[in-house]
């Protein structure tokens, strides 16, 4: 009843209340809306101040595609005035390449889809070109209504041309990369540096030791190098037929002493060193062993080791011109020493054998006595082959190439070469008797089988034959000597013997070989006018096959170095020029005893004086070549201006290339190959005074 009085109530008081009301309330609902149009309009406000006061550019646009607002960043970055760009259409100032792609995007937008950092070049009112990144999107109602589109847009110009010019470096990069002639890897080592800050981190201090020692770590840690790349000389160089194979990992190019050197560049690097140099050897995929110069450069980014750069320099020819010079200085200084002994030893021989001579021509000696005799010349004799090897190996004997029999070389040689090939290795010696005579050096020819059988020899370690035969041969009208040194050795494959007759080339250490054996061989043999060949295989043995062209004129058939004539007696005055004394009274000696008259002086000077103070004529001077001061040439040219008669005989032990440049004795010049007999020095006197060479 009282909700029903109520609901009836229209008395005037009660209205009057309901009007009260209904305008409070209304004054408050306009207080509040007063209150929110005055913070919008102070947000817009500030939303206005603070696009106008961006340095990027804002723009609004209606559905009808009116510019709506434009901040002072957009007159900055295009150039329009606020007049100009509301007469602009957003897509007049988007360059005419970029127009498609960005018109799809204007559209997308009046459909509701917006776009982010969409980056398109704009084209300025006087025409410049910069770079923008545009995000734009729908601008919608209170009700979700799309009502326009506004966007921010930022210049981006500078870091697209930092981009530019990245690009063109890296390309530049990947092209000096790819085309450097030298090896190079790109590499990531980031997981390189974790293991070794782990190492430290463990307390390993000394990383190149520990590593060493724990062969396992040191794998574990190069398997995490990544091999980002490769170029083109390194795939050259290992012989890899693609760069996959280069990327797999470093284990199949890297030997024991390449380990080390891993090692210690994980050391190096470990301990803040940002590039490490190295020498070490490599293996190719072909199974070569090269020698290379190592890089390792860590681009500079402090605690980032994601590019490394590997470089490779091969300095394999390098390294062998440089073993070739100390074995060159080596073989030099040997030379020197084994060319100063044989000297010596040649003076001694000398002596033992030349009085030894004397008094077995002596009549009262009795036969125990001449026995002994014998045998000291013997041993002399033996002495002095020792001595000619000395020389050869020092290339200090002078060449004289002469008439010979090659079979009667190889017989006198036999003995000899049976002590270097020892018993484990059978000598077959094959000799045809019809082989011509050569016209060569008896000592060389010595020298060239010595060498072939020590080479023969190393090719046998196991044991095994070696045949040397002779035959006669016949070429396009010409005789020739054919030698055929052959082994039953572990034989060479195809890059030796390409290499086999080169100076210093060796399959053997640098202590076990000098590479000069087979190099001497082949100039000798080509000095003779001949050619040398090699055929062989691995595990089939080789063989070497020399061509010596032959002459009519037959050999001497006595073996020994040269034939002598009887001593017979002499007239006139000798000049004996030697500064070992034993070996001056020797000479005199059999010089008196042959009927010379003789002058003796102990070096150059002496000598000059002697023959200022000799008023009769000396027909011949004896003179030793190597003498303190001045040398026996240089006096045989002294003595040509004071006395243009008088002919001259040189004499030596050895010259040290002063008799001749090349080695080779000319013709003309009268020589003694110290230690000579009495019988030698006989008919070669006898042979210059008679009509032979004078000096």
């Amino acid at each position: 009843m009282v909700i029903a009085q109520v609901m009836t109530d229209t008395s005037p008081e009660f209205e009057s209340r309901r009007v009260r009301e209904l305008e409070q309330l209304l004054s408050r609902e306009i207080e509040v809306r007063h209150r929110a149009e005055e913070a919008l309009r102070h947000c817009d406000a500030r939303y206005h101040f603070i696009a106008k006061n961006l340095t990027e550019m804002v723009l609004a646009y209606d559905m009808d595609r009116h510019l709506t607002f434009a901040n002072a960043a957009a007159q900055t970055l295009t150039g329009y005035s606020a007049a100009d760009l509301k007469q602009q259409h957003f897509i007049s100032w988007v360059h005419p390449e970029d127009r498609p792609r960005m018109m799809s995007c204007w559209d997308r937008l009046f459909q509701g889809q917006s776009f982010q950092e969409e980056e398109y070049r704009l084209v300025t009112r006087d025409g410049r070109v910069k770079w923008m990144a545009a995000s734009w999107g729908p601008l919608m109602d209170d009700n979700g209504r799309q009502v326009g589109v506004q966007g921010r847009e930022r210049e981006v110009t500078e870091r697209r041309m930092a981009e530019a010019t990245l690009r063109v470096r890296e390309e530049r990069y990947r092209t000096l990369f790819e085309d450097s002639p030298f090896p190079m890897w790109e590499e990531d080592f980031s997981l390189v540096k974790e293991f070794l800050d782990d190492l430290k981190a463990r307390g390993v201090g000394d990383i190149c030791g520990y590593l060493t020692q724990h062969r396992d770590q040191a794998e574990a840690c190069v398997g995490r190098i990544r091999i980002l790349d490769v170029n083109h000389a390194a795939r050259l160089f290992y012989g890899a037929e693609s760069k996959e194979e280069l990327m797999r990992g470093l284990k199949p190019i890297v030997d024991d002493t390449g380990w080390h050197v891993i090692c210690e560049e994980m050391g190096r690097l470990a301990a803040g060193d940002s590039m490490y140099r190295a020498e070490f050897e490599t293996r190719t995929m072909r199974g070569e062993t090269r020698v290379v110069s190592m890089i390792v450069s860590i681009e500079p980014s402090p605690g980032d080791w994601s590019r490394v750069i590997v470089s490779f320099f091969d300095i394999t020819d390098r390294k062998r011109l440089e073993e070739q010079f100390l074995q060159s200085q080596k073989l030099e200084s040997l030379g020197r020493l084994a060319g100063g002994i044989a000297h010596d030893f040649n003076n001694l021989l000398m002596v033992i054998t030349g009085y030894s001579e004397l008094l077995l021509g002596d009549p009262e000696v009795g036969p125990r006595t001449l026995a002994g005799l014998r045998e000291i010349k013997s041993a002399g004799e033996r002495g002095a082959e020792l001595t000619e090897q000395l020389l050869a190996f020092s290339r200090k004997r002078l060449g004289q190439p002469r008439p010979l029999s090659l079979n009667a070389v190889i017989r006198e040689s036999q003995s000899m070469l049976e002590r270097v090939l020892g018993e484990d290795v059978r000598l077959v010696v094959a000799l045809d008797p019809e082989a011509p005579t050569i016209r060569a050096d008896r000592g060389q020819m010595h020298q060239v089988l010595m060498n072939l059988v020590v080479n023969a020899r190393e090719a046998m370690p196991q044991g095994g034959e070696l045949h040397i035969e002779t035959a006669h041969s016949v070429e396009d009208g010409s005789s020739f000597v054919r030698v055929r040194v052959a082994d039953t050795g572990v034989g060479m494959d195809e890059r030796t013997r390409q290499h086999v007759f080169e100076p210093f080339f060796t399959t053997k250490s640098t202590a076990k070989g000098t590479g000069l054996g087979l190099a001497t061989v082949f100039g000798v043999i080509t000095q003779a006018g001949g050619r040398i060949t090699v055929s062989s295989e691995p595990g089939d043995g080789s063989e070497f096959t020399i061509f010596l062209p032959g002459i009519p004129t037959p050999a001497k058939t006595e073996p020994a170095a040269e034939t002598t004539a009887p001593a017979s007696s002499g007239w006139g005055t000798v000049l004996v020029v030697e500064d070992q004394e034993d070996v001056r009274r020797l000479t005199v000696l059999i010089l008196k005893s042959l009927g010379y008259d003789v002058l003796e002086a102990a070096d150059a000077n002496e000598a000059m004086a002697v023959s200022e103070g000799f008023r009769g004529t000396i027909r011949l001077m004896l003179t030793d070549v190597i003498m303190p001061g001045m040398n026996g040439r240089q006096l045989a040219e002294r003595m040509a201006v004071l006395r243009p008669e008088m002919k001259v005989v040189f004499m030596s032990g050895y010259t040290d290339r002063i008799m001749s440049p090349n080695g080779v004795l000319d013709s003309s010049v009268a020589y003694l190959q110290k230690p000579f007999s009495s019988e030698q020095l006989s008919a070669k006197v006898r042979q210059v005074l008679d009509g032979g060479p004078t000096r």
